[in-house]
C-alpha cells in the first residue's frame, strides 16, 4: 500500500529557498546588510596574468595577496567565488587600415575555430564583517547582556518565542560600515599596483547574487528593481521571505 504521508514528508520538511538567502537590504550604495546583522561588500578581481611571470614573480604575487588578506583581522570573512564560462565572446576592434583589419580578421577566425576549447574565468571576493548582534542562541544572549543589554534581552526573548525578530541599531551598523570600508580600501590599495580590483555598487552586487542562484543568462542579465537604502535609526528584521523577493533575485 502506498503511504501518502511518507511521500509528502520530504515536501513538508523542505523549506523555501527564500528563507535560505541571508540578504536583507543595502545600507549604502556599496554595502549590503544581511538578516543576521552582518555587513558585506563584493569585489570584482581581474586577476594576474601568471603566464607572463616566472616562478619567483608568481610567488611574490601570492605573498602580496596573503599579506593583504591578513589585514582584515578577526570578525572578517573573505569568500572567493569563481565563475567559469565556456565559449566566451572575444572582443575585437575594427581598423581603417586594410592591412591591420585583415590581420585582425584572421585572428578572429583563428579564435572562432577554437571557441569550444576556450573559457573565461571571473573572480569575485565577498568581504563580510560580523555584526555585533549576528550571533544567536542562549549562550550568545547571556554573554551579550554585559556589553549590549538590549541586544541580549532581545536574543533571549527570541529563543523562547515563536516570533523571531532581530533589532539592529543604526549607530552600530554605521560603525561596522566605516570599519568594513576602511579595511576594504586598505586591501585595494595594497594590491592596486598589480591587481585591478573594483568595488561593485548595488546593481553589480545584485547581478552577482543572481549568478549564484540562476544559470539562465536572461535571468542574470535582467535589471533588478531600484533599491532603497536603509536609513532608519532602528532596523527590525522579521520578514526574510519578502526581503528576498523585493530585490528581484528570483
Amino acid at each position: 500500500m502506498l503511504n501518502i504521508a511518507r511521500v509528502l514528508k520530504p515536501w513538508k520538511e523542505a523549506a523555501s529557498l527564500n528563507a535560505q538567502i541571508n540578504l536583507y537590504g543595502f545600507w549604502d550604495p556599496t554595502t549590503f546588510l544581511t538578516k543576521s546583522g552582518d555587513l558585506g561588500v563584493v569585489l570584482r578581481v581581474r586577476g594576474v596574468d601568471y603566464e607572463s611571470l616566472d616562478s619567483g614573480e608568481q610567488e611574490y604575487a601570492v605573498k602580496r595577496l596573503e599579506a593583504a588578506l591578513k589585514a582584515f583581522g578577526p570578525g572578517f570573512h573573505v569568500y572567493q567565488y569563481l565563475f567559469k564560462r565556456n565559449r566566451p565572446e572575444i572582443p575585437f576592434a575594427t581598423y581603417a587600415d586594410p592591412v591591420v583589419e585583415t590581420a585582425v580578421e584572421q585572428r578572429r577566425d583563428f579564435f572562432e575555430a577554437k571557441r569550444d576549447q576556450l573559457y573565461s574565468v571571473e573572480i569575485f571576493y565577498c568581504v563580510l564583517l560580523e555584526g555585533m548582534r549576528s550571533k544567536t542562541g542562549i549562550g550568545a544572549g547571556v554573554a551579550r547582556l554585559i556589553t549590549d543589554p538590549a541586544g541580549g534581552v532581545s536574543e533571549l526573548h527570541s529563543q523562547f518565542s515563536n516570533k523571531s525578530m532581530k533589532v539592529l541599531l543604526a549607530s552600530q551598523i554605521q560603525r561596522d560600515s566605516a570599519l568594513l570600508h576602511q579595511r576594504v580600501q586598505a586591501f585595494v590599495r595594497q594590491l592596486a599596483d598589480f591587481v585591478a580590483i573594483e568595488i561593485l555598487d548595488e546593481t553589480g552586487q545584485l547581478a552577482f547574487f543572481r549568478r549564484l542562484l540562476n544559470f539562465d543568462d536572461w535571468r542574470i542579465a535582467g535589471r533588478p528593481k531600484s533599491t532603497q537604502f536603509l536609513d532608519y535609526q532602528v532596523v527590525c528584521i522579521h520578514m526574510p521571505n519578502a526581503a528576498f523577493q523585493h530585490f528581484g533575485l528570483k
